[in-house]
């Protein structure tokens, strides 16, 4: 099943990178990268495999579904192109998209559980899920374009927001993985105010930082909540001698 999965994910995957030109653009090799992992990341979570029976399954698939949408990006990346990347180059950029993706897909599990609980149609919740984790990646990836106006007028005050507003933005995180300077290129200086004014992207060390925190606390949330929902265990409390209970 997860395999038919990722084989329409594939097939989705192409005809993408044709319409977009990637196969026959001359494209600099790190917007390429951008462009790529942009693509698998957006269309994976459409094609999220569902929750596992356990939650140590569903960690498993959340996992193995990252992982098999980051191979995917690593296989077009190779292939795309007039001649195919380095792997130096092609593993940040589809390591940054498996954080990326290990986010999002946590994100889809934790809908389709809610979801489950007020739907009987389990397929619906599922798919449901992928379309709003799908949804929000794609509101958080344009961030630097909607965000834009609302931070250039505060800037006077708050100058911190305009790094802000491109530092939320998983694409900007693909694009710092994949060595692109993503507010430079020709279309984003045309149509995010943001690019032209004085701002800085975010470093790789504090993406992967925050990454691996969200990540961890997706981890132990569900864990904690758990514990706490647990009833408590009878305890019989101790009577002196000669008091019935």
């Amino acid at each position: 099943m997860i395999a038919v999965r990722w084989a329409v994910l594939a097939a989705a995957v192409v005809l993408m990178l044709v319409a977009f030109g990637a196969t026959v653009t001359g494209l600099q090799p790190s917007a390429l990268r951008v462009a790529v992992t942009a693509i698998v990341g957006l269309l994976a979570p459409l094609f999220w495999p569902g929750r596992g029976a356990t939650a140590a399954r569903t960690a498993l698939r959340v996992a193995g579904w990252s992982l098999a949408a980051a191979c995917l990006a690593a296989i077009a990346l190779r292939l795309a192109g007039a001649e195919g990347q380095p792997f130096p180059r092609i593993f940040p950029a589809c390591a940054m998209l498996m954080l990326i993706l290990l986010v999002t897909h946590a994100l889809a599990a934790g809908v389709e559980r809610h979801w489950r609980g007020t739907s009987a149609n389990a397929e619906l919740s599922r798919e449901a899920a992928g379309r709003t984790a799908a949804i929000v990646l794609a509101l958080l990836g344009s961030a630097p374009l909607w965000l834009g106006p609302a931070a250039e007028l505060i800037a006077r005050r708050q100058a911190w927001l305009i790094d802000a507003a491109i530092g939320v933005s998983p694409l900007t995180h693909l694009a710092v993985a994949s060595g692109n300077d993503l507010l430079r290129n020709p279309w984003f200086y045309q149509h995010a105010n943001l690019a032209a004014l004085r701002f800085s992207y975010p470093g790789p060390s504090s993406i992967i930082l925050f990454y691996g925190t969200v990540v961890l606390a997706l981890a132990v949330i569900p864990l904690a909540s758990r514990k706490l929902r647990r009833p408590a265990k009878n305890v019989h409390p101790i009577l002196p001698d000669g008091v019935a209970e």
